[in-house]
C-alpha cells in the first residue's frame, strides 16, 4: 500500500511540474508575441546623393542633332521613394528608387519610363537603371543595365562606387539604341536606331 501511495505522489509531482512548465512557456510565448507586434523592418528613403535624374515636374529638356533639329521633352512626373516600413513577418524586401516620365506627344518621341532602383535591407550590392521610349504608338524595348558593386554597401554610400557617366546600349531596339546619363545632369545624349545622335542643350 505504501508503494502505491508513493507512485501516486510521484505522478502528482510530475503533473504539477508539467503545469508550471506549460505556464512558463505560455507566458514566454505571450510576451514574445506582444513584443513582436511592434517589430518592423524599416526601409530607408532613396538617397539624395544618388542624383542621376535631377529633374522636377514641368521641367523642359531640349536636345539637338547634327542637323540642328530640336526635340523637346517635358517632365510630367518625377518621384523619389520615401522611407517606409513593413511588419516583421511579411515576406517583403526593401526597395528604393527614383523615376521620371515625360509628356506623351503623338508626333514626337517621349520617355514612357526612366528608373534607377535597388533592393535589399539597409545594404545593397547592385543597382538597376533603365529607359523605355515611345514614338506615337510604337513602344521600344527597355534599355537597361545592372550596375554591380563589389560588396554590399549602405544606401547613402552607393554613390562612392558608381561612375559619374553611365552608358546603356541595346542594338536590338526599334527606336533608341543608346543613352548616356551623367550624375547631376541626367540624360545628356541618346542615339536613335538610324544612327542620329541627340545631345542635351545646356
Amino acid at each position: 500500500m505504501l508503494w502505491y501511495l508513493k507512485v501516486i505522489q510521484k505522478q502528482y509531482q510530475l503533473k504539477s511540474l508539467n503545469i508550471k512548465t506549460m505556464k512558463k512557456t505560455g507566458i514566454i510565448i505571450v510576451l514574445m508575441s506582444i513584443f513582436c507586434i511592434g517589430c518592423k523592418t524599416h526601409c530607408p528613403k532613396f538617397p539624395a546623393n544618388l542624383n542621376y535624374f535631377p529633374y522636377h515636374n514641368g521641367q523642359e529638356l531640349k536636345f539637338t542633332n547634327s542637323q540642328h533639329n530640336i526635340q523637346n521633352f517635358i517632365i510630367s512626373s518625377k518621384n523619389d521613394s520615401k522611407a517606409y516600413s513593413f511588419a516583421w513577418n511579411c515576406k517583403c524586401e526593401c526597395v528604393a528608387g527614383t523615376e521620371f516620365y515625360t509628356s506623351k506627344n503623338q508626333d514626337s518621341l517621349s520617355i514612357k519610363e526612366a528608373f534607377l532602383r535597388f533592393c535589399g535591407g539597409e545594404y545593397t550590392s547592385s543597382i538597376d537603371i533603365g529607359f523605355y521610349f515611345q514614338y506615337r504608338n510604337l513602344y521600344d524595348g527597355y534599355l537597361t543595365k545592372v550596375l554591380d558593386i563589389e560588396k554590399p554597401v549602405p544606401y547613402n554610400e552607393i554613390y562612392k562606387y558608381l561612375e559619374d557617366t553611365i552608358i546603356i546600349e541595346n542594338d536590338n531596339n526599334k527606336i533608341v539604341k543608346k543613352v548616356i546619363v551623367v550624375k547631376d545632369k541626367g540624360l545628356v545624349s541618346y542615339t536613335t536606331t538610324d544612327g542620329e545622335e541627340w545631345n542635351l542643350v545646356e
